[in-house]
């Protein structure tokens, strides 16, 4: 096998956005400033802490930390949550897990109801374990 010229973060929010592939309307890698009218949903995959590595041998590289999938829900028209969407969006994602990924495993997922964002969605936050399968050999 080729070695993989992308580099480590990249291929670690590839396996993360390719395991929710089709649950939300649509994936971000950041909250959006702004969304389309019509977007009644979306998903955005994050990895807001530390990775803290540990290096086995010379070229072997594992990296350990946490990840999150905020899970946004656009609220009814009277601003009120979409308790219903929001628990059917927050279940799949959910559904996933574990997640083993070609460069990445994710488990023990956490919810955390955030509430109303101030832009017209209320949100979920499932907090993750993460850690990278990054072998040198194996890309080569």
């Amino acid at each position: 096998m080729a070695q993989s010229k992308k580099p480590l973060v990249y291929l670690i929010y590839g396996d993360l956005t390719d395991a929710i592939k089709g649950i939300g309307k649509k994936t971000f890698l950041d909250r959006p400033k702004s969304v389309e009218k019509e977007l009644d949903n979306f998903i955005v995959v994050d990895i807001p802490t530390e990775i803290r590595g540990t290096i086995k041998g010379s070229i072997d590289f594992k990296a350990n930390g946490y990840g999150t999938f905020s899970v946004f829900v656009k609220a009814k028209t009277d601003g009120t949550p979409n308790i219903g969407s929001e628990s059917e969006l927050v279940q799949r994602v959910l559904d996933v897990f574990p997640i083993n990924g070609k460069h990445v495993k994710a488990t023990n997922p956490s919810i955390l109801i955030q509430g109303d964002d101030g832009f017209g969605f209320h949100v979920t936050q499932i907090t993750f374990k993460l850690g990278t399968k990054f072998n040198a050999r194996s890309q080569k």
